[in-house]
């Protein structure tokens, strides 16, 4: 009986400190909230640091803090290559912070975004034309940007990958003796610039192969 009034004791502690924790955790400066984001990223735990940013964004709504820990919280989700979480902070930055000096700089992270998760995970055909759209906007729209160049290589690679999605769509149907399907795929190549830069086809291990076109 001693040894179970003991563990309700330790129960109870452990319960009131872990109220008393949580209850710290709330009306705490917005100098507070960044710092923990910071530390979260350093550490690599990003789900603590959203959950940490929505304290700051919730307590401090107007807080000068908040676009720096957006821009820095999508860069951090983009390293990590989640990707959709990265687009989520450079849309809410855009759209509450997007004065005219950061269009283009805004709108290259998620060029970039877009670019690395078509090289990491998607082999999607309209996610590949939209992303090679949103190059070719970005090109158009921002001639003079510090970032023109890099935006005009990921165009250019984005193109050379559905050039190689393309060829592999055809073979798909050249397998399948489908001729007018597999031409008009590998119409849609484009050859100058295969021509120009020469790629090399995208390593794809064996044991992809195996379950692959």
């Amino acid at each position: 009986m001693q040894k179970f009034a003991h563990f309700l004791v330790l129960a109870l502690l452990v319960f009131l400190v872990g109220c008393s924790k949580e209850k710290d955790t709330f009306n705490k400066p917005a100098a507070y909230w960044y710092q923990e984001i910071m530390k979260d990223i350093k550490l690599g735990n990003l789900e603590n640091a959203d959950n940490h940013f929505s304290s700051l964004q919730g307590e401090h709504i107007n807080s000068p803090l908040l676009p720096d820990a957006m821009l820095i919280l999508g860069q951090a989700h983009l390293r990590a290559k989640e990707f959709v979480l990265a687009d989520y902070y450079f849309d809410e930055f855009l759209k509450r912070y997007g004065t005219q000096d950061l269009l283009d700089y805004i709108a290259f992270l998620k060029l970039k975004t877009h670019f690395s998760a078509f090289i990491n995970h998607s082999k999607d055909q309209d996610f590949l034309e939209n992303s090679i759209l949103e190059a070719e906007n970005f090109l158009e729209k921002f001639p003079n940007s510090p970032y023109y160049e890099m935006a005009k290589t990921i165009q250019m690679r984005l193109v050379l990958g559905q050039n190689e999605l393309d060829r592999a769509i055809a073979n798909v149907y050249a397998k399948q003796h489908k001729a007018e399907a597999q031409q008009m795929y590998l119409d849609r190549i484009d050859k100058t610039l295969d021509d120009e830069t020469k790629p090399k086809p995208s390593h794809v291990p064996w044991y992809v192969l195996i379950f692959n076109w």
